[in-house]
């Protein structure tokens, strides 16, 4: 660290968010330590998200902010791999500035996700505090101050954080589920990854752009998971949950993709580490 300073990157994913980005810049600006790194990842937008964005030169308490501006072929929002693709843009700009090998942390975070004043000095501190632990985040909550929780033991995607060191050893791929696989990464590579349930975000926006049942039963076919697992998990959304409609479509989604012999997750290690995910989790492997 600089001046014993933890020096943070972040990426922001931004498609028509409009009615957040005022409020996501000033969050950042009124964070309690100083951001080395802002990258907004702009896509497609046409809400004037983009114009907004062309404005914005500096930000108060951010050290070096870029936007870039990409397009696809496909304008719909997506949260698999084309979601992967923007974080990913963002990680490769900052691979390529001068300050990379001085950073201390790197992460993600959404633009529809607003952290409490200390959240990043939170973060830094456990994982200092902590160094068998490379990927943490806190807890989300919205508006109301009501928790989401769908597992409290599971780094959020839309604002996590790495160590350098875990992030330079266990890398970021594009893939279908990112975040979950960015995990069995660390995770294949030595690193626990774990939550800071006292760090908080706000969310305006949950559950709002998630993919169906369906899909998430396709991408736990790409994953690897084993039927077993599937066949369980569809089980627990259907009876304990009560949501039999997204029960069905889970293991729907997975069988269709094992009969069309979809696309699945091209290394091998990480579809051995899904396959015996249960398992793992219940011997607390990771």
């Amino acid at each position: 660290m600089t001046d014993n300073k933890p020096q943070i990157a972040l990426v922001t994913a931004v498609k028509d968010e409009i009615d957040n980005l005022d409020k996501f810049l000033k969050v950042i600006e009124n964070q309690s330590i100083g951001i080395t790194c802002l990258v907004i990842v702009e896509n497609d937008s046409i809400d004037g998200s983009k114009e907004y964005l062309d404005k914005v030169k500096q930000l108060k308490n951010v050290e070096y902010f870029k936007v870039i501006n990409i397009n696809f072929e496909d304008t719909t929002y997506r949260v698999g791999k084309k979601y992967a693709t923007i974080i990913n843009t963002g990680f490769e700009h900052i691979k390529e500035q001068s300050f990379y090998d001085s950073l201390d942390y790197i992460g993600i975070l959404d633009c529809d996700v607003f952290p409490e004043k200390d959240y990043y000095l939170k973060l830094t501190t456990f994982l200092k505090e902590n160094p068998e632990i490379g990927i943490t985040s806190g807890l989300i909550y919205t508006e109301e101050g009501k928790a989401h929780i769908s597992d409290s033991n599971f780094v959020e995607g839309n604002s996590r954080i790495w160590t350098m060191k875990c992030f330079k050893e266990a890398g970021y791929i594009i893939a279908y589920t990112a975040d979950t696989v960015s995990v069995a990464l660390a995770n294949l590579k030595g690193w626990k990854t774990k939550t800071l349930k006292s760090a908080k975000v706000v969310s305006r926006e949950i559950n709002v752009r998630i993919g169906n049942s369906k899909n998430k039963g396709y991408h736990a076919y790409y994953r690897g998971h084993s039927i077993v697992y599937v066949f369980l998990k569809s089980l627990y959304l259907a009876f304990a949950k009560g949501k039999f409609k997204m029960g069905y479509e889970f293991l729907a989604g997975y069988v269709e993709g094992a009969f069309k012999r979809k696309a699945r997750i091209e290394d091998k290690e990480l579809r051995k580490y899904f396959r015996y995910y249960m398992f793992n989790k219940l011997t607390h492997k990771y």
